[in-house]
């Protein structure tokens, strides 16, 4: 269930922020698909690399969410 609705935010950010022109929302919700795909592997992951790869996944996402916040904050996006 986490993979296909991480699949699902990770489709649907880039056409958010084609439809309603904000980037910053985009990436919000791209950001949290990541997160979610990041958890799902942190939980499941058999070896230490599959793990490694759930870290560098909630990395990424959260700093995604960051950069949508803050894109939406200063009004950088429409």
């Amino acid at each position: 269930m986490l993979r296909l609705s991480a699949a699902v935010l990770f489709v649907a950010g880039p056409i958010l922020a084609l439809i309603f022109g904000s980037w910053g929302l985009g990436a919000m919700v791209f950001g949290v698909g990541a997160i979610v795909l990041g958890i799902r592997q942190v939980r499941l992951g058999g070896h230490r690399s599959e793990r490694f790869l759930g870290v560098a996944l909630l990395l990424g996402g959260a700093f995604s969410v960051i950069d949508g916040v803050v894109r939406l904050l200063l009004g950088a996006s429409p």
